[in-house]
């Protein structure tokens, strides 16, 4: 399983970050890669979706359970085309939230698709990484 992380402090509470995080429909909008969310079920702990990613050229579709969601941290985990688990910290700090993500992904394929994560995926998912936490920081303190 490959893995990348990420951090950022946003000037907004804790709660209002946990607020978009749980905002499952909206997230195409911050996230670059997500092209598609559909079929959202419940809020929160349990929340259900269907999901459309793109990664290396290639489109990728899912579906997501959201299996742990607290005041300090979510755990989203996924199933379908790129099986992985998203989890997101909350930590009060400096008047605002520091939010760290660490997503745990499988690259689609065998051996080559390891190669190929190593080689270049796993810097692209990065720079995703970091892109979405920019996003959601202009989102929330916009």
């Amino acid at each position: 399983m490959a893995k990348v992380e990420g951090s950022i402090h946003i000037n907004v509470s804790p709660e209002r970050v946990m607020e978009a995080l749980l905002d499952v429909a909206a997230a195409p909008e911050w996230t670059p890669s997500l092209e598609k969310v559909w079929d959202v079920q419940g809020h929160g702990l349990g929340c259900t979706y269907q999901w459309r990613y793109k990664m290396g050229g290639m489109s990728f579709e899912g579906s997501t359970e959201i299996t742990e969601a607290t005041a300090d941290r979510m755990v989203m985990k996924t199933t379908g085309g790129i099986p992985s688990t998203w989890t997101w910290t909350l930590t009060p700090a400096n008047g605002g939230t520091d939010l760290q993500v660490t997503v745990e992904y499988t690259v689609p394929g065998s051996v080559l698709g390891a190669i190929a994560n190593k080689l270049v995926i796993e810097r692209q998912n990065q720079k995703e990484t970091d892109q979405t936490l920019a996003n959601l920081k202009a989102r929330l303190e916009g």
